[in-house]
């Protein structure tokens, strides 16, 4: 029978055993779920987007020539002289009008416009009709480039000539005569957006409002008298120059280590 000190030691030394052999699975598994920890919190913080960026798209606006002709209905408002309003005269009709523009930047374009409209009579004024031109300068803005869908916006100012007709004189007698307006188009504002089916050519949809002031009116000198006129239609929209054509990056949107696998296996393959 052993001594108190020798029966006690052989349980001591098994568990001193067990708990080194435990320490040391717990010290060599800890490295390992980190470094999962880490990558996927990675992968997480950059998102889907991580690894080597798609290449920005190329300027497919700066320096180009943009064409447009666009037709549709205009309607004017507002007044022709102070008491007279010109819905007194004329009504909406036909305008016919071309833009030509140079582009800036990505997203700006700097626009001359010009547009013809042919003015019908006003309900009860007999041998009344109308014509307006207006020339403007303005800068357009594009909501995006290289889509098939090109959203815009525009503002300007311009010039405005409007040639208007009715009869003076007794009922008996009645006299045609032409009367001329000469007007600043101090703000005009056009939205709309064109879908190009292919490259060089579209076709969209807009909307304009012109805001102005008659400076000149025939035979008075009273104050300006403000007017309006607001338009609808199609136009044809021209880029002489193609498009280019963005092309993604084979590693877009995957993960670093994903993109790293992916190298890694090409670079096996190959081998």
């Amino acid at each position: 029978m052993g001594s108190r000190s020798t029966r006690w030691t052989a349980p001591a030394l098994g568990v001193a055993a067990a708990g080194w052999v435990l320490s040391a699975n717990q010290a060599l598994a800890q490295p390992a779920d980190q470094r999962t920890t880490t990558a996927a919190e990675e992968d997480e913080e950059l998102g889907p987007e991580a690894g080597t960026k798609r290449p920005a798209g190329p300027d497919e606006r700066s320096g180009h020539v943009l064409l447009q002709a666009r037709a549709g209905y205009s309607q004017p408002f507002g007044s022709l002289a102070a008491g007279q309003p010109v819905s007194e005269r004329v009504s909406g009709g036909l305008a016919f009008g071309a833009n030509i523009g140079i582009g800036l930047s990505r997203d700006a374009v700097l626009e001359a416009s010009g547009s013809y409209a042919l003015l019908s009579a006003a309900g009860g004024c007999n041998g009344c009709s109308g014509q307006s031109l207006d020339l403007g300068l303005g800068l357009v803005y594009h909501v995006a480039q290289g889509l098939a869908i090109d959203p815009w916006i525009s503002y300007g100012v311009g010039y405005r000539r409007a040639v208007l007709t009715w009869s003076e004189g007794s009922a008996a007698s009645p006299a045609t005569s032409d009367h001329v307006f000469h007007g600043l188009d101090v703000a005009r504002i056009a939205l709309g957006a064109d879908f190009y089916p292919v490259s060089p050519l579209g076709v969209g949809l807009f909307a304009e409002l012109d805001a102005g002031t008659y400076l000149s009116r025939p035979g008075e000198s009273s104050r300006a008298a403000p007017y309006g006129f607001f338009q609808v239609g199609l136009r044809l929209a021209l880029d002489p120059v193609p498009r280019g054509t963005r092309t993604p990056h084979a590693s877009a949107g995957m993960s670093r280590r994903i993109a790293a696998q992916a190298s890694g296996a090409g670079g096996t393959a190959h081998r």
